[in-house]
C-alpha cells in the first residue's frame, strides 16, 4: 500500500476456517516435521497485489501456492490432489468467505518439498479453489497455511520478496534491534496466532496475517463501535446504499509490543466477520521472523513508516479474471447511495481504454501494467454499465483525511 493510502480491497484469503467437532483435528493439525535435521535455505516469492505467492514442484511441475500464516490449514486445489501421495483423514467442513461452505475430507500429505526440503506428514485439505480464478490472474493450485508453516522458523524478507526458512532460530541472524512480541496460541492449541495491538487507548487481538493483503489492519466495525464514536471526525464511510457500512479510520496511535506508530489506517469491514488481521501491507515494512515454538513475532523495521492520509475516488474497483471484468468493489457510502450504483457494476471504460471483451491476456496485462499508473492520476473518466445503460462520470482523487 502507498503511502497516501488509495485501497483497492481484495478478497481476505486468510478467512479459511476447518470446523469440526472432534479432537482428533489437534493430532490432524499438529502432526508432521521436516526430513532435514539440519536446514537452512532461501526462495523467491512473488508479491501481488499485497498476496504473496511460492512455486511448489511436483513431479518436475511446478504449482503456484500463496503462502498464508493466517490460514488454519493447508489446502490443495482438487485438480492436482492425485500429483501428491496423502491419505484420507475424517471429514470437516470448511467455511468463510474464501470458500462456499462445504463438506469437505482432512488428508494428510505424505510429503511436499519446498526448494528441497522435505516435510512430511503435514495435515491438509482438498478442495474446489474457485475463489482465486475470479481474484488472481495466475491460477493458484494451494495454500501454503499454519499446519506446514509451523514445521520450522520462518524470516519474511519483503523488501528483497525472499523467504528464509530453518530448523534453528539462530540460523536467522537476528541482530538485537527487532522488536519481539508475544504472539498467542488460541485454546484449541492450533491455527492461527495472535498479537495484542492497543489501538487508541483499546487492546484487541489480531492475527498475523500474510493472507491478507487488502489493507494494514483489518477488523469488523461492531469490535470497535467506541472507537468510532469517538473518531468521528477522522472516519470515512464505504458501501452501497443497502449495504452495512464499513469505515476506514485515520488513529490517533497504534502500538504493538514496543511499536508506537501515529496516525495509521485502520479498516474496518463487515465482511472480514469475527476475525481481526495484522496483515502484509504493515508487515511489509519489517524484516519479519517467525519463532513457532517459544511464539514470538521479531519485527525489524526497514523503512520508513509515515503518516497516513487517505487518498481516494468515489469509487474504489476490483478486478474478476473469470470473467475479464473490472466491478466496482465498494465506494464513498454517499456517493453510491446518491448515484444508486450497486456493488459489481462493471467498469466498460477508463479515460479512453474499452475494458469490454479484453482477451485473458489482455485483461491481465491491463491490471498489471497499467492501472495503478492509471489510478495515480488527480481524475479519472469511468463509463459504468447501470440496469443495461452506460454512464458516465468524471472521478476526482481527493485527500480525504489527514491528520
Amino acid at each position: 500500500m502507498n503511502k497516501k493510502i488509495v485501497l483497492i480491497t481484495f478478497i481476505i484469503l486468510s478467512l479459511f476456517k476447518v470446523n469440526a467437532q472432534n479432537e482428533n483435528l489437534l493430532e490432524w493439525a499438529n502432526q508432521g516435521s521436516v526430513t532435514q535435521n539440519n536446514y537452512l535455505t532461501e526462495i523467491p516469492f512473488n508479491y501481488i497485489d499485497g498476496y504473496m505467492f511460492i512455486d511448489i514442484f511436483q513431479n518436475n511441475k511446478s504449482y503456484n501456492f500463496i503462502f498464508d500464516t493466517g490460514a488454519e490449514a493447508t489446502v490443495i486445489d482438487k485438480s492436482i490432489m492425485n500429483e501428491f501421495k496423502f491419505k484420507h483423514s475424517e471429514k470437516s467442513t470448511i467455511s468463510g468467505p474464501v470458500v462456499t461452505n462445504q463438506s469437505i475430507q482432512t488428508i494428510v500429505l505424505k510429503n511436499i518439498t519446498i526448494s528441497e526440503i522435505e516435510f512430511v506428514n503435514i495435515g491438509a485439505v482438498a478442495v474446489d479453489l474457485k475463489f482465486p480464478k475470479k481474484r488472481f490472474c495466475n491460477k493458484v493450485h494451494g495454500i501454503i497455511g499454519t499446519t506446514l508453516i509451523k514445521k520450522a522458523n520462518w524470516q519474511i524478507d519483503y523488501q528483497n520478496k525472499k523467504i528464509r526458512f530453518t530448523n534453528k532460530l539462530s540460523k536467522l541472524n537476528l541482530t538485537g534491534n527487532e522488536h519481539k512480541i508475544k504472539m498467542d496460541l488460541n485454546e484449541k492449541g492450533w491455527g492461527t496466532e495472535t498479537v495484542e495491538l492497543n489501538i487508541d487507548g483499546y487492546s484487541s487481538s489480531f492475527n498475523v496475517d500474510t493472507g491478507n493483503g487488502r489493507s494494514k489492519i483489518v477488523a469488523h466495525p461492531d469490535k470497535f463501535k467506541k472507537l468510532l464514536k469517538k473518531n468521528k471526525g477522522t472516519s470515512v464511510k464505504y458501501g452501497v446504499s443497502k449495504s452495512d457500512t464499513d469505515y476506514r479510520i485515520i488513529t490517533k496511535k497504534i502500538s504493538i509490543g514496543g511499536i508506537t506508530l501515529e496516525n495509521q489506517t485502520l479498516s474496518l469491514e463487515n465482511e472480514v466477520g469475527n476475525r481481526q488481521l495484522l496483515g502484509n501491507r504493515f508487515l511489509e515494512n519489517y524484516l519479519v521472523t517467525i519463532d513457532w515454538k517459544n511464539h514470538f513475532l521479531y519485527l525489524n523495521q526497514k523503512r520508513d513508516i509515515i503518516a497516513d492520509t487517505l487518498v481516494d475516488f468515489e469509487l474504489n474497483f476490483s478486478p474478476n479474471f473469470k470473467t475479464n471484468t473490472i466491478e466496482m468493489l465498494t465506494g464513498l457510502k454517499k456517493f453510491t447511495s446518491k448515484n444508486k450504483i450497486e456493488k459489481g457494476t462493471i467498469l466498460s471504460k477508463i479515460n479512453d481504454k474499452n475494458l469490454i471483451g479484453l482477451s485473458d491476456k489482455e485483461f491481465c496485462e491491463f491490471w498489471t501494467t497499467s492501472w495503478d499508473d492509471i489510478i495515480k492520476e488527480d481524475t479519472i473518466n469511468v463509463v459504468l454499465i447501470q440496469n443495461g445503460k452506460n454512464k458516465e462520470y468524471a472521478l476526482k482523487r481527493k485527500e480525504l483525511l489527514s491528520i
